[in-house]
């Protein structure tokens, strides 16, 4: 065997150990992938109420990549309250840090008939102090390069009125 073919073969099997090392570590970024959401109300109005949706995307790993926009799900006893609307666009997480600039807040509106029993249960809350519990439900697509995911995280949020001083 020629040295030409020694050398062509160790390059395919180095470049082939390569991505394969690559690949794993790219599967294992997405599964270490951090959401931290905060809900509050934005306002009140004769419509319903608007709750503004804060969702922090933070990549604790070495490996930069990019996700779709964020979806944004609400729930409220177990029943779709509000969704936030889809974006086709594409986001930069870098290594170790948070998108930049940092997501905007979603703006859900939830209609005041469909949101009469959260109406009334936020209101009672405010004047308990209790708070009422939300799940919110982030989805997006996480672009690894030669690998996409779908990802999907769930986080209960208490949503309590804010004390001024």
């Amino acid at each position: 065997m020629g040295l030409f073919k020694k050398i062509l073969i160790g390059t395919g099997i180095a470049g082939a150990i390569t991505g394969i090392v690559y690949a794993r570590r790219l599967k294992t970024a997405s599964v270490k992938l951090v959401v931290i959401p905060r809900v509050r109300v934005h306002k009140i109005t004769a419509q319903g109420i608007v709750l503004a949706v804060e969702t922090k995307i933070k990549n604790p790993t070495r490996t930069p990549f990019s996700i779709k926009y964020p979806f944004v799900r609400l729930r409220y006893k177990g029943s779709d309250i509000g969704t936030s609307q889809p974006k086709d666009k594409d986001v930069l997480i870098p290594a170790y840090g948070e998108p930049d600039p940092p997501l905007q807040p979603f703006m859900i509106e939830i209609p005041l008939l469909g949101a009469f029993s959260l109406a009334w249960d936020l209101l009672q809350s405010f004047q308990t102090g209790t708070g009422i519990e939300l799940e919110v439900i982030t989805s997006t697509t996480v672009d690894l390069g030669l690998i996409k995911k779908n990802y999907e995280d769930t986080q209960k949020f208490t949503l309590k009125k804010v004390q001024t001083a």
